[in-house]
């Protein structure tokens, strides 16, 4: 992980490479702080020693004439070691990588590299134990996650929040940083416009226009899909929000051009269901129809798709599961597949392309939905009691959507907008607009922390318990806290230890966990990078296109078995099962694997072993037509290892074609030929073995032996910079295991990181390490590392702004309020 820079002006000159030479005058001197820390510092009696470690293997470079690196360890004395934890930190990850020395150097013992390790870290843990630096986490407005989800926990009801609003800028990978979720006008114009949509759908509005949804089905249509009715293979399920009681029309893509093309002879049954019920039926296909089309043409096929348009039902207000599909024909006559199934020869039966659903028609008021009854908590018999039913209501709505912070001023002013919305259309339109007022008010769209009001810049505060129990419930739910939680939090209970460990243990069994590993996960192992592979059709013949989803549904479900049963995290290297459905077990050729639903798989090679033989994370650190160990070494390094390397030197040559002299290269023999460039041959030393390990599988995860781009043997060994050899993903899995701590610590940053909602300072480390000492005595499992981190001062304290921060937040505040 990289660290933001937060040094002293002193210590920043002495790390710019070209603006310093070699001089006493300088030379940085210790502050009061960093002395103090010195002469307290128990072992510091051993700084000789230590920095006799330097001087033998590091100086020679990282010195005041060279400045390797950006980086003159000779101009630093032990006793300033506090005062640049920057430098220090950085010089812990390159060692504790085998990063350094470079590759062809001279390397220290591994006890001795060890043993100035751990004395850093022990003198930097030290040197934070004296003064409490937590970070300041800015204005920290909901992406539109965190948006979806306290809709769907405020009122039952889940919305698309992509189609609400912006996209959300990450950093790091993760798109919950404050400092990157700044309001534009146009997130203001479009977050008044979702807040009308989200309490539209809630309320439910009983004179609707006719408004209409498109849905896509997916390309496989041979096979029974998850949550259709027994005996039907393909077709389309979906949640579809009905705006009012009334008249709905279904319309079913144009099917009878896929009978003409693929010259179904057999009649063919399509049903359609509305929570399981059946409201339609009808045979399709077969002699007669294909008689009609190949005689009478076009007229025909649109005569055909008539019967399948204007198919009129009745439905309720509110979400309602709509299903279109095939029932199969030979369902009652064998247990089996549905159809003779050879997914790569491909697909001839009949399949759905789309549907449309149109509707209210002659709308008829609205039933008691489970939003209405979440929101009418009261229900007004006569006018005299609709003010004080509407206060009530929208009170508690606030209450919730506030994060606990509604007070009498805020209930008063959403009472007006209340008014003007019952003078106009009555009690329930004031309520939908008093509501919609909720939704955009920044009090929902925003969190900001409580501190004293005489705080000074800068100044360290424990939060309070409210802003304690929203940091819980968006660090592991990703939504607004529940009732528990506020009222622990505004009791004071939750500061106490026995109960955040009852509260973070009820939290990480509830549904809603769910989102560690479906947004954190994701973000994490930077799986957002497969996007950017489209695999060559030309290369990769006869591989499934639609595989995406189902690799990344794998990793989820994964990760949620290790995070939420409470494993030790190092099984997700080492896990000897994964979950598949039949189309992942085919494309990783796993037999006995049947069905559309997924489902946990023993694995009987151990190259499929843990995240290092996931297609996923293979995908996203692959080249659409190629593998490249150059950015699976990459991937390692920066996602599972935490030592991202360097950026690449400016101008650097690519690597040259796979032909030479006439002859084929492989790519590890291109890659010999590219690290012959000086600029080149570092980095790569320790990227290229780790992406050479996983050259066994191909740029879409498949295992192969045989790179068939070029034709040659896949040659998967190698050496890693401390010189331990190994050949293929066992050996590298087995090297990672050598040093479980590593994996946890990089972990247990990535999790800090994704909780505070910043990027983590070099003044993190220490609390990061004391996360991992104590998750190593529980063999690092989730809950105790999850423990660490919510028991951290980082998590458990707030600094208090500067005055120019608070200006520039207040000043975001106040516009979107308007």
């Amino acid at each position: 992980m990289m660290f933001k820079q937060t040094l002293p002006a002193a210590a920043l000159l002495a790390l710019t490479a070209g603006l310093l030479v070699a001089s006493p005058v300088l030379r940085a001197a210790a502050s009061e702080h960093a002395l103090g820390v010195a002469e307290s510092y128990p072992r510091f009696a051993e700084a000789e020693q230590q920095f006799a470690f330097l001087e033998e293997h590091c100086t020679n470079c990282h010195n005041a004439e060279d400045w390797a690196g950006s980086l003159a360890l000779d101009l630093i004395t032990p006793e300033e070691l506090a005062d640049q934890p920057e430098v220090w930190e950085t010089v812990i990850t390159k060692l504790q990588g085998r990063m350094m020395p470079p590759a062809g150097q001279p390397r220290p013992d591994t006890a001795a590299t060890d043993a100035f390790i751990a004395w850093t870290e022990d003198y930097l843990d030290h040197a934070a134990a004296s003064e409490k630096r937590v970070g300041r986490v800015g204005l920290h407005r909901l992406n539109r996650k965190e948006y979806g989800n306290a809709i769907r926990d405020l009122f039952g009801i889940s919305v698309d929040e992509a189609a609400l609003l912006p996209s959300d800028a990450s950093v790091e990978g993760f798109d919950n940083i404050a400092e990157a979720l700044r309001a534009s006008p146009s997130f203001l114009d479009q977050s008044l416009s979702a807040a009308r949509v989200v309490v539209s759908q809630a309320v439910g509005n009983p004179s609707a226009r006719t408004g209409g949804a498109t849905y896509n089905a997916r390309a496989d249509q041979h096979k029974h899909i998850t949550g259709m009715p027994l005996g039907t293979r393909g077709g389309l399920l979906v949640d579809h929000y009905f705006p009012a009681d009334g008249e709905y029309v279904l319309n079913i893509g144009n099917l009878a051009s896929a009978l003409w093309v693929s010259n179904q002879e057999f009649r063919h049954t399509l049903i359609a269901t509305l929570d399981g019920v059946k409201f339609f039926e009808l045979e399709i296909g077969g002699g007669e129809d294909l008689k009609a089309i190949d005689q009478v043409g076009d007229p025909a096929v649109d005569a055909i798709n008539s019967r399948l348009k204007d198919i009129r039902f009745s439905a309720t207000a509110g979400p309602h599961k709509l299903a279109v599909t095939f029932v199969h024909r030979s369902f009652a006559e064998y247990e089996g597949p549905l159809v003779p199934l050879n997914e790569r020869a491909g697909n001839n039966v009949i399949g759905l392309g789309s549907i449309e659903v149109l509707g209210p028609y002659n709308p008829a008021g609205l039933s008691a939905t489970p939003a209405r009854e979440r929101i009418f908590s009261c229900y007004p018999a006569s006018a005299d009691e609709e003010s004080a039913c509407a206060r009530e209501i929208i009170a508690t709505i606030a209450q919730r959507a506030y994060r606990g912070r509604a007070d009498e001023g805020d209930v008063d002013r959403l009472m007006q907008v209340y008014r003007q919305g019952h003078s106009l259309e009555g009690f329930e339109q004031g309520v939908r607009r008093a509501l919609t007022a909720v939704i955009a008010s920044p009090k929902f769209l925003y969190r900001v922390e409580q501190v004293p009001e005489a705080a000074g810049p800068g100044s360290v505060h424990r939060l309070d318990g409210l802003d304690l129990a929203s940091r819980l419930s968006f660090f592991l739910w990703s939504s607004i806290p529940d009732d528990t939680l506020l009222a622990l939090g505004e009791s004071g209970e939750l500061h106490k230890p026995e109960v955040l460990r009852a509260q973070l243990q009820r939290m990480l069994q509830d549904p809603r966990a769910a989102s560690l590993a479906s947004n954190f996960s994701y973000q994490w192992l930077n799986l957002a990078k497969m996007d950017e592979v489209e695999p060559d059709p030309e290369l990769f013949r006869g591989i499934d296109f639609g595989i995406r989803p189902l690799l990344e549904k794998e990793v989820e479900l994964f990760t949620r078995d290790i995070f939420l049963n409470n494993k030790p995290v190092t099984e997700l290297l080492t896990a000897d099962y994964t979950y598949l459905n039949e189309r992942l077990a085919l494309h990783y050729d796993i037999e006995d694997v049947k069905g559309d639903r997924f489902r946990k798989v023993e694995l009987d090679t151990s190259v499929r072993f843990g995240l290092l033989g996931k297609g996923a994370l293979l995908m996203a650190s692959s080249y659409p037509d190629r593998t490249s160990p150059v950015l699976r070494g990459n991937y390692m390094l920066e996602h599972i290892m935490g030592t991202p390397p360097p950026l690449p030197p400016p101008n650097v040559e690519a690597l040259i074609d796979n032909r030479q002299g006439g002859r084929l290269l492989s790519i590890k023999e291109r890659l010999e030929v590219h690290r012959n460039n000086p600029s080149c041959s570092g980095c790569h030393g320790f990227m290229d073995p780790l992406g050479f390990a996983l050259e066994n599988f191909d740029s879409v995860g498949r295992y192969r032996e045989i790179d068939h781009i070029v034709g040659l043997p896949v040659d998967t060994a190698s050496q890693l910079p401390d010189g331990q050899p190994i050949d293929g993903v066992d050996d590298l899995r087995k090297a990672l295991m050598e040093r479980p701590q590593l994996f946890a610590e990089n972990l247990a940053q990535s999790l800090l990181m994704f909780a505070l909602g910043r990027p983590l300072e070099a003044a993190d480390m220490p609390a990061v390490r004391q996360v991992v000492r104590t998750a190593a005595d529980d063999d690092y499992r989730f809950y105790a590392i999850v423990l660490g981190v919510v028991s951290s001062d980082q998590f458990q304290y707030v600094e208090a702004p500067a005055a120019a921060a608070q200006s520039s937040e207040l000043a975001e505040l106040t516009v979107g309020q308007r």
